[in-house]
Protein backbone atom coordinates (compact mmCIF):
# COMPACT_ATOMS: atom_id res chain seq x y z
CA UNK A 1 0.00 0.00 0.00
CA UNK A 2 1.28 3.46 -0.90
CA UNK A 3 1.29 5.84 2.14
CA UNK A 4 -1.17 8.72 1.89
CA UNK A 5 1.67 11.21 2.10
CA UNK A 6 3.30 9.56 -0.92
CA UNK A 7 0.03 9.74 -2.84
CA UNK A 8 -0.28 13.42 -2.00
CA UNK A 9 3.29 14.00 -3.13
CA UNK A 10 2.63 12.14 -6.36
CA UNK A 11 -0.51 14.15 -7.06
CA UNK A 12 1.33 17.38 -6.36
CA UNK A 13 4.08 16.30 -8.70
CA UNK A 14 1.64 15.39 -11.44
CA UNK A 15 -0.27 18.63 -10.92
CA UNK A 16 2.95 20.60 -11.16
CA UNK A 17 3.87 18.74 -14.31
CA UNK A 18 0.50 19.58 -15.86
CA UNK A 19 0.83 23.22 -14.87
CA UNK A 20 4.35 23.34 -16.19
CA UNK A 21 3.29 21.64 -19.38
CA UNK A 22 0.43 24.11 -19.79
CA UNK A 23 2.66 27.10 -19.24
CA UNK A 24 5.73 25.97 -21.10
CA UNK A 25 4.60 23.28 -23.49
CA UNK A 26 1.76 21.18 -24.77
CA UNK A 27 -0.64 19.44 -22.40
CA UNK A 28 -1.39 17.10 -25.28
CA UNK A 29 2.20 15.84 -25.52
CA UNK A 30 2.28 15.57 -21.72
CA UNK A 31 -0.87 13.45 -21.85
CA UNK A 32 0.75 11.23 -24.46
CA UNK A 33 3.80 10.64 -22.28
CA UNK A 34 2.14 10.20 -18.90
CA UNK A 35 0.56 6.78 -18.41
CA UNK A 36 0.02 6.57 -14.67
CA UNK A 37 -2.73 9.15 -14.16
CA UNK A 38 -6.45 8.55 -14.63
CA UNK A 39 -7.51 8.25 -18.25
CA UNK A 40 -10.35 10.23 -19.78
CA UNK A 41 -13.41 8.04 -19.91
CA UNK A 42 -15.16 5.42 -17.88
CA UNK A 43 -12.31 3.28 -16.53
CA UNK A 44 -11.78 5.42 -13.45
CA UNK A 45 -8.28 5.29 -12.02
CA UNK A 46 -6.87 3.19 -14.86
CA UNK A 47 -4.59 4.32 -17.62
CA UNK A 48 -5.53 4.14 -21.28
CA UNK A 49 -3.05 2.39 -23.55
CA UNK A 50 -1.61 4.28 -26.47
CA UNK A 51 -3.93 4.44 -29.47
CA UNK A 52 -3.98 1.13 -31.32
CA UNK A 53 -1.67 0.42 -34.21
CA UNK A 54 -3.31 0.26 -37.62
CA UNK A 55 -3.81 -3.11 -39.32
CA UNK A 56 -4.86 -4.37 -42.74
CA UNK A 57 -8.39 -4.89 -41.40
CA UNK A 58 -8.86 -1.25 -40.36
CA UNK A 59 -11.63 1.04 -41.59
CA UNK A 60 -9.83 4.31 -40.75
CA UNK A 61 -12.41 6.88 -41.91
CA UNK A 62 -15.96 7.14 -43.17
CA UNK A 63 -16.33 5.33 -46.53
CA UNK A 64 -12.98 3.61 -45.86
CA UNK A 65 -10.53 5.93 -47.65
CA UNK A 66 -9.93 9.52 -48.68
CA UNK A 67 -11.18 8.76 -52.19
CA UNK A 68 -14.51 7.73 -50.65
CA UNK A 69 -14.59 4.37 -52.45
CA UNK A 70 -16.31 2.56 -49.56
CA UNK A 71 -14.38 -0.56 -50.59
CA UNK A 72 -11.70 -2.44 -48.67
CA UNK A 73 -9.80 -5.16 -50.56
CA UNK A 74 -8.59 -6.70 -47.27
CA UNK A 75 -11.58 -6.48 -44.93
CA UNK A 76 -14.31 -9.06 -44.50
CA UNK A 77 -17.65 -8.94 -42.72
CA UNK A 78 -20.43 -11.37 -41.88
CA UNK A 79 -20.90 -12.86 -45.33
CA UNK A 80 -23.39 -15.72 -45.37
CA UNK A 81 -25.33 -15.20 -42.14
CA UNK A 82 -25.52 -12.74 -39.28
CA UNK A 83 -26.08 -12.35 -35.56
CA UNK A 84 -25.50 -9.59 -33.03
CA UNK A 85 -21.99 -9.75 -31.60
CA UNK A 86 -22.65 -6.94 -29.14
CA UNK A 87 -24.83 -3.89 -28.71
CA UNK A 88 -23.89 -0.95 -26.50
CA UNK A 89 -25.58 2.24 -25.33
CA UNK A 90 -22.72 4.38 -23.97
CA UNK A 91 -23.48 7.22 -21.58
CA UNK A 92 -24.09 10.57 -23.30
CA UNK A 93 -24.16 8.87 -26.72
CA UNK A 94 -27.41 9.86 -28.38
CA UNK A 95 -28.81 11.06 -31.66
CA UNK A 96 -25.85 10.06 -33.83
CA UNK A 97 -25.91 8.07 -37.07
CA UNK A 98 -22.44 9.00 -38.30
CA UNK A 99 -20.38 6.10 -39.57
CA UNK A 100 -18.02 4.58 -36.97
CA UNK A 101 -14.42 3.75 -37.81
CA UNK A 102 -12.20 0.82 -36.85
CA UNK A 103 -8.51 1.23 -36.00
CA UNK A 104 -6.35 -1.50 -34.48
CA UNK A 105 -9.15 -3.22 -32.59
CA UNK A 106 -10.86 -0.04 -31.40
CA UNK A 107 -14.19 1.27 -32.69
CA UNK A 108 -14.57 5.06 -32.59
CA UNK A 109 -17.95 6.76 -32.93
CA UNK A 110 -19.31 10.26 -32.35
CA UNK A 111 -22.63 11.80 -31.43
CA UNK A 112 -21.36 14.97 -29.82
CA UNK A 113 -19.50 12.67 -27.44
CA UNK A 114 -16.50 10.74 -28.81
CA UNK A 115 -16.63 7.09 -27.72
CA UNK A 116 -13.92 4.44 -28.10
CA UNK A 117 -14.99 0.79 -27.70
CA UNK A 118 -13.12 -2.50 -27.74
CA UNK A 119 -14.02 -4.03 -31.12
CA UNK A 120 -14.10 -7.57 -29.74
CA UNK A 121 -16.17 -7.01 -26.58
CA UNK A 122 -17.83 -3.62 -27.01
CA UNK A 123 -16.49 -2.47 -23.67
CA UNK A 124 -15.85 1.26 -23.39
CA UNK A 125 -12.17 2.22 -23.50
CA UNK A 126 -12.84 5.91 -23.05
CA UNK A 127 -15.37 8.61 -23.87
CA UNK A 128 -15.13 12.37 -23.89
CA UNK A 129 -17.86 14.97 -24.24
CA UNK A 130 -17.82 17.68 -26.85
CA UNK A 131 -19.65 18.84 -29.95
CA UNK A 132 -18.07 16.29 -32.31
CA UNK A 133 -20.62 15.44 -35.00
CA UNK A 134 -18.84 13.99 -38.01
CA UNK A 135 -17.28 10.58 -38.36
CA UNK A 136 -13.64 10.74 -37.28
CA UNK A 137 -10.69 10.08 -39.57
CA UNK A 138 -7.49 8.50 -38.27
CA UNK A 139 -4.24 10.39 -38.91
CA UNK A 140 -0.66 9.45 -38.14
CA UNK A 141 0.51 12.47 -36.13
CA UNK A 142 4.29 12.88 -36.18
CA UNK A 143 4.41 15.03 -33.05
CA UNK A 144 2.69 12.48 -30.78
CA UNK A 145 3.01 8.92 -29.62
CA UNK A 146 -0.66 8.25 -30.38
CA UNK A 147 -2.76 8.79 -33.48
CA UNK A 148 -4.87 11.87 -34.05
CA UNK A 149 -8.56 11.69 -34.91
CA UNK A 150 -9.70 14.50 -37.20
CA UNK A 151 -13.36 15.32 -36.61
CA UNK A 152 -15.72 18.14 -37.56
CA UNK A 153 -18.32 19.87 -35.45
CA UNK A 154 -20.61 22.88 -35.89
CA UNK A 155 -17.72 24.86 -34.30
CA UNK A 156 -15.05 23.79 -36.80
CA UNK A 157 -12.47 21.03 -37.24
CA UNK A 158 -10.64 19.39 -34.33
CA UNK A 159 -7.70 17.06 -33.84
CA UNK A 160 -8.33 14.65 -30.94
CA UNK A 161 -6.06 12.26 -29.06
CA UNK A 162 -6.94 8.73 -30.20
CA UNK A 163 -5.59 7.45 -26.88
CA UNK A 164 -8.08 9.49 -24.89
CA UNK A 165 -5.91 11.95 -22.97
CA UNK A 166 -6.03 12.25 -19.17
CA UNK A 167 -8.47 13.18 -16.43
CA UNK A 168 -6.83 14.87 -13.48
CA UNK A 169 -8.43 16.67 -10.53
CA UNK A 170 -11.77 16.71 -12.35
CA UNK A 171 -10.38 18.19 -15.56
CA UNK A 172 -9.46 16.70 -18.92
CA UNK A 173 -6.04 17.22 -20.47
CA UNK A 174 -4.70 16.35 -23.88
CA UNK A 175 -7.95 15.30 -25.55
CA UNK A 176 -8.19 18.21 -27.99
CA UNK A 177 -4.78 18.60 -29.60
CA UNK A 178 -5.80 21.38 -31.90
CA UNK A 179 -8.83 23.35 -33.05
CA UNK A 180 -8.45 24.16 -36.71
CA UNK A 181 -10.41 26.68 -38.76
CA UNK A 182 -13.59 27.83 -37.02
CA UNK A 183 -17.07 27.67 -38.44
CA UNK A 184 -19.10 30.74 -39.13
CA UNK A 185 -22.23 31.17 -37.03
CA UNK A 186 -24.98 30.13 -39.43
CA UNK A 187 -27.54 28.46 -37.18
CA UNK A 188 -30.96 28.54 -38.84
CA UNK A 189 -34.46 27.28 -38.12
CA UNK A 190 -33.11 23.86 -39.13
CA UNK A 191 -30.35 23.95 -36.51
CA UNK A 192 -26.56 24.33 -36.70
CA UNK A 193 -24.62 23.65 -39.92
CA UNK A 194 -23.91 20.07 -40.91
CA UNK A 195 -20.41 18.71 -40.32
CA UNK A 196 -19.09 16.71 -43.31
CA UNK A 197 -16.44 14.15 -42.28
CA UNK A 198 -12.80 15.13 -42.87
CA UNK A 199 -10.48 12.85 -44.85
CA UNK A 200 -6.79 12.16 -44.27
CA UNK A 201 -3.96 11.56 -46.74
CA UNK A 202 -0.23 11.44 -45.96
CA UNK A 203 -0.31 13.52 -42.80
CA UNK A 204 -2.81 16.05 -44.15
CA UNK A 205 -6.41 16.59 -43.15
CA UNK A 206 -8.78 17.82 -45.86
CA UNK A 207 -12.12 19.16 -44.72
CA UNK A 208 -15.11 21.25 -45.68
CA UNK A 209 -15.48 23.80 -42.89
CA UNK A 210 -19.03 23.58 -41.51
CA UNK A 211 -21.16 26.65 -42.12
CA UNK A 212 -18.78 28.11 -44.71
CA UNK A 213 -17.99 27.81 -48.42
CA UNK A 214 -14.37 26.85 -47.66
CA UNK A 215 -12.42 23.63 -48.09
CA UNK A 216 -9.04 23.47 -46.35
CA UNK A 217 -5.89 21.39 -46.05
CA UNK A 218 -4.45 21.13 -42.52
CA UNK A 219 -1.34 19.62 -40.97
CA UNK A 220 -2.54 16.55 -39.05
CA UNK A 221 -0.10 17.09 -36.17
CA UNK A 222 -0.75 20.76 -35.48
CA UNK A 223 -3.95 21.74 -37.30
CA UNK A 224 -1.99 24.45 -39.12
CA UNK A 225 -3.77 25.62 -42.24
CA UNK A 226 -1.81 24.80 -45.41
CA UNK A 227 -4.25 26.17 -47.96
CA UNK A 228 -7.87 27.23 -48.32
CA UNK A 229 -10.21 27.43 -51.30
CA UNK A 230 -13.80 28.54 -51.77
CA UNK A 231 -15.70 26.45 -54.34
CA UNK A 232 -19.11 27.74 -53.15
CA UNK A 233 -21.73 27.18 -50.47
CA UNK A 234 -23.09 23.93 -48.92
CA UNK A 235 -20.09 21.70 -49.45
CA UNK A 236 -20.14 17.92 -49.08
CA UNK A 237 -17.36 15.58 -47.92
CA UNK A 238 -14.40 16.00 -50.31
CA UNK A 239 -12.66 13.13 -52.10
CA UNK A 240 -8.86 13.01 -52.51
CA UNK A 241 -6.88 10.72 -54.78
CA UNK A 242 -3.67 10.84 -56.81
CA UNK A 243 -2.87 14.44 -55.92
CA UNK A 244 -6.33 15.89 -56.62
CA UNK A 245 -9.11 17.00 -54.30
CA UNK A 246 -12.66 16.94 -55.63
CA UNK A 247 -15.29 19.16 -54.02
CA UNK A 248 -19.00 19.39 -54.82
CA UNK A 249 -21.50 21.97 -53.65
CA UNK A 250 -25.17 22.71 -54.04
CA UNK A 251 -26.81 22.82 -56.40
CA UNK A 252 -24.74 21.29 -59.24
CA UNK A 253 -21.05 22.30 -59.15
CA UNK A 254 -17.94 20.06 -59.16
CA UNK A 255 -14.43 21.49 -58.66
CA UNK A 256 -11.01 19.84 -58.76
CA UNK A 257 -7.98 21.25 -56.88
CA UNK A 258 -4.31 20.38 -56.65
CA UNK A 259 -4.20 18.64 -53.25
CA UNK A 260 -0.70 19.94 -52.53
CA UNK A 261 -1.23 23.62 -53.31
CA UNK A 262 -4.98 24.28 -53.44
CA UNK A 263 -4.78 25.65 -56.98
CA UNK A 264 -7.91 25.01 -59.01
CA UNK A 265 -7.52 22.51 -61.85
CA UNK A 266 -11.02 22.70 -63.30
CA UNK A 267 -14.66 23.38 -62.48
CA UNK A 268 -17.84 22.17 -64.14
CA UNK A 269 -21.60 22.39 -63.62
CA UNK A 270 -23.85 19.37 -63.97
CA UNK A 271 -27.33 19.34 -65.47
CA UNK A 272 -28.90 17.75 -62.41
CA UNK A 273 -29.27 19.57 -59.10
CA UNK A 274 -28.62 18.50 -55.50
CA UNK A 275 -25.23 16.88 -56.04
CA UNK A 276 -24.02 14.56 -53.29
CA UNK A 277 -20.54 13.66 -52.00
CA UNK A 278 -18.09 12.57 -54.75
CA UNK A 279 -16.03 9.39 -55.10
CA UNK A 280 -12.62 9.43 -56.81
CA UNK A 281 -11.30 6.54 -58.91
CA UNK A 282 -7.92 6.17 -60.62
CA UNK A 283 -9.03 8.36 -63.55
CA UNK A 284 -12.56 9.57 -62.86
CA UNK A 285 -14.82 11.21 -60.28
CA UNK A 286 -18.27 9.76 -59.61
CA UNK A 287 -20.92 12.26 -58.49
CA UNK A 288 -24.38 11.07 -57.40
CA UNK A 289 -27.35 13.40 -57.28
CA UNK A 290 -31.06 13.31 -56.64
CA UNK A 291 -31.95 11.32 -59.76
CA UNK A 292 -28.82 9.40 -60.75
CA UNK A 293 -25.04 9.32 -61.11
CA UNK A 294 -22.65 11.29 -63.32
CA UNK A 295 -19.06 10.24 -63.99
CA UNK A 296 -16.50 12.84 -65.07
CA UNK A 297 -12.95 12.55 -66.31
CA UNK A 298 -10.64 13.33 -63.39
CA UNK A 299 -8.16 15.28 -65.53
CA UNK A 300 -10.50 17.87 -67.03
CA UNK A 301 -14.06 17.34 -65.75
CA UNK A 302 -15.46 16.24 -69.11
CA UNK A 303 -18.51 13.97 -69.10
CA UNK A 304 -17.99 10.22 -69.42
CA UNK A 305 -21.48 8.87 -68.78
CA UNK A 306 -24.74 9.46 -66.99
CA UNK A 307 -26.93 6.84 -65.24
CA UNK A 308 -30.49 7.74 -64.19
CA UNK A 309 -32.29 5.83 -61.47
CA UNK A 310 -35.10 8.39 -60.91
CA UNK A 311 -34.91 7.63 -57.21
CA UNK A 312 -35.09 11.04 -55.53
CA UNK A 313 -31.99 10.48 -53.36
CA UNK A 314 -31.17 13.34 -51.03
CA UNK A 315 -28.40 11.65 -49.02
CA UNK A 316 -25.65 9.11 -49.55
CA UNK A 317 -22.71 8.59 -51.86
CA UNK A 318 -21.60 6.12 -54.50
CA UNK A 319 -19.24 3.25 -53.72
CA UNK A 320 -16.67 2.02 -56.26
CA UNK A 321 -15.25 -1.49 -55.91
CA UNK A 322 -12.25 -2.55 -57.97
CA UNK A 323 -12.44 -5.91 -59.79
CA UNK A 324 -15.86 -6.61 -58.28
CA UNK A 325 -17.30 -8.92 -59.49
CA UNK A 326 -14.06 -10.88 -59.87
CA UNK A 327 -12.28 -10.66 -63.24
CA UNK A 328 -14.53 -7.81 -64.40
CA UNK A 329 -14.47 -4.06 -64.70
CA UNK A 330 -14.95 -1.99 -61.55
CA UNK A 331 -18.50 -1.49 -60.29
CA UNK A 332 -20.34 1.54 -58.93
CA UNK A 333 -22.92 0.82 -56.22
CA UNK A 334 -25.50 3.50 -55.42
CA UNK A 335 -28.79 3.57 -53.49
CA UNK A 336 -31.93 5.34 -54.64
CA UNK A 337 -35.01 6.29 -52.66
CA UNK A 338 -37.79 6.05 -55.24
CA UNK A 339 -40.67 3.73 -54.38
CA UNK A 340 -39.35 1.46 -51.64
CA UNK A 341 -35.71 2.19 -52.59
CA UNK A 342 -33.20 0.16 -54.58
CA UNK A 343 -29.50 -0.67 -54.70
CA UNK A 344 -28.02 -0.33 -58.19
CA UNK A 345 -24.83 -1.96 -59.52
CA UNK A 346 -23.44 0.00 -62.49
CA UNK A 347 -20.45 -0.74 -64.72
CA UNK A 348 -17.84 1.97 -64.04
CA UNK A 349 -16.52 1.89 -67.60
CA UNK A 350 -19.83 2.16 -69.45
CA UNK A 351 -22.51 3.35 -67.03
CA UNK A 352 -24.69 0.33 -67.85
CA UNK A 353 -26.68 -1.19 -64.99
CA UNK A 354 -25.65 -4.74 -64.08
CA UNK A 355 -28.38 -5.42 -61.54
CA UNK A 356 -30.61 -3.76 -58.97
CA UNK A 357 -32.27 -5.01 -55.81
CA UNK A 358 -34.74 -3.55 -53.30
CA UNK A 359 -33.45 -1.88 -50.14
CA UNK A 360 -35.47 0.37 -47.85
CA UNK A 361 -34.28 3.86 -48.64
CA UNK A 362 -31.25 5.92 -49.56
CA UNK A 363 -27.80 5.63 -48.04
CA UNK A 364 -24.17 4.79 -48.78
CA UNK A 365 -23.33 1.12 -49.40
CA UNK A 366 -19.91 -0.35 -48.62
CA UNK A 367 -18.15 -3.39 -50.09
CA UNK A 368 -15.81 -6.01 -48.62
CA UNK A 369 -14.99 -9.57 -49.72
CA UNK A 370 -17.48 -9.49 -52.64
CA UNK A 371 -20.38 -8.52 -50.36
CA UNK A 372 -22.27 -5.22 -50.57
CA UNK A 373 -23.58 -3.95 -47.24
CA UNK A 374 -26.40 -1.43 -47.61
CA UNK A 375 -27.95 0.46 -44.73
CA UNK A 376 -31.63 1.08 -45.33
CA UNK A 377 -34.06 3.09 -43.26
CA UNK A 378 -34.24 0.57 -40.41
CA UNK A 379 -32.17 -2.32 -41.65
CA UNK A 380 -28.79 -3.49 -42.90
CA UNK A 381 -28.84 -5.83 -45.89
CA UNK A 382 -25.96 -7.91 -47.31
CA UNK A 383 -26.02 -8.54 -51.07
CA UNK A 384 -23.87 -10.75 -53.26
CA UNK A 385 -21.83 -8.25 -55.30
CA UNK A 386 -21.97 -10.35 -58.47
CA UNK A 387 -25.69 -11.00 -58.85
CA UNK A 388 -27.42 -8.91 -56.19
CA UNK A 389 -28.86 -11.86 -54.28
CA UNK A 390 -29.69 -11.14 -50.64
CA UNK A 391 -27.43 -13.01 -48.24
CA UNK A 392 -29.01 -11.72 -45.04
CA UNK A 393 -31.12 -8.91 -43.65
CA UNK A 394 -30.84 -7.45 -40.13
CA UNK A 395 -33.54 -5.17 -38.73
CA UNK A 396 -32.35 -2.30 -36.53
CA UNK A 397 -35.75 -0.69 -35.70
CA UNK A 398 -34.04 2.72 -35.88
CA UNK A 399 -32.24 4.63 -38.67
CA UNK A 400 -28.75 3.23 -39.05
CA UNK A 401 -25.40 4.63 -40.23
CA UNK A 402 -23.19 3.64 -43.09
CA UNK A 403 -21.30 0.61 -41.72
CA UNK A 404 -17.61 0.02 -41.14
CA UNK A 405 -16.35 -3.49 -41.91
CA UNK A 406 -13.27 -5.35 -40.72
CA UNK A 407 -11.93 -8.69 -39.55
CA UNK A 408 -15.20 -10.60 -39.94
CA UNK A 409 -17.46 -8.04 -38.27
CA UNK A 410 -19.61 -5.07 -39.22
CA UNK A 411 -20.03 -1.97 -37.02
CA UNK A 412 -22.73 0.69 -37.22
CA UNK A 413 -24.47 3.31 -35.11
CA UNK A 414 -28.15 3.93 -34.56
CA UNK A 415 -29.70 6.62 -32.39
CA UNK A 416 -28.01 6.06 -29.04
CA UNK A 417 -26.52 2.67 -29.87
CA UNK A 418 -23.40 1.17 -31.39
CA UNK A 419 -23.81 -2.35 -32.75
CA UNK A 420 -21.46 -5.06 -33.97
CA UNK A 421 -22.63 -7.89 -36.23
CA UNK A 422 -20.79 -11.14 -37.01
CA UNK A 423 -21.45 -14.37 -38.87
CA UNK A 424 -23.99 -16.67 -37.23
CA UNK A 425 -21.82 -19.71 -36.72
Amino acid sequence: MVPSSSRRTALLGIGSAVVGSTLFGSTASFADRLGSAESVGERGGQSTDDSPSSTAHDWPMARYDAAGTGYSPDASGPGESVRVKWRREPDDFSGGTGSPILVGGTVYATSGTLVALDAETGETRFSTQGSYRSSPARADARAYQTDTLAVASPRGVFGLNAGGGLRLLGREFGVERWHGPRSESRTTLFGPPTAPPPVVVDGRVYAAIPGTDHVVALDASSGRELWRASPDDELRRPAVRDGRLFAVNWPYQVTAYDAATGERDWQTQLDEQMVLAPTATSDAVVVPDRLGVTTLDASDGSLRWRFDHDGNATEGAATVAEDVPADSEDTVFVQSAGGDGRLHAVDLATGEERWSAPVSGEGTPVVADSVVYAAGHREIVAFDATAGDVRWRHETRLPVSTPAVGDGALYATTHGQIIALEADR
